[in-house]
């Protein structure tokens, strides 16, 4: 029951986000809803995504950006082996 429940509040949550028009409101959105660690782990990930997807190594990803290599390992599993999250949303970025 406890995963049945945590998949629907994920669902919600990604509800909420699609509700949002414009960046100021999800800006808005994300300082109420995360910590300012949460915010700032979640932006670094997409931080090191990008540099990854422009197939930058390692240690110019720790220098740019301070993340760990465990962060950086896990994100470049994760493009690797995931749901495709991250490729939309940076092929998104890409185009704009």
């Amino acid at each position: 029951m406890k995963d049945a429940q945590q998949e629907e509040d994920l669902q919600a949550l990604a509800k909420a986000f699609l509700l949002l028009q414009t960046e100021a409101e999800c800006m808005s959105f994300l300082k109420d809803i995360c910590t300012y660690q949460e915010l700032r782990a979640l932006s670094q990930r997409l931080h090191v995504a990008k540099l990854l997807h422009q197939q930058h190594v390692f240690h110019e990803i720790v220098q740019e950006t301070g993340a760990s290599t465990a962060t950086i390992s896990r994100v470049n599993r994760t493009l690797r082996d995931s749901t495709g999250g991250y490729q939309v949303v940076l092929n998104r970025l890409d185009a704009t």
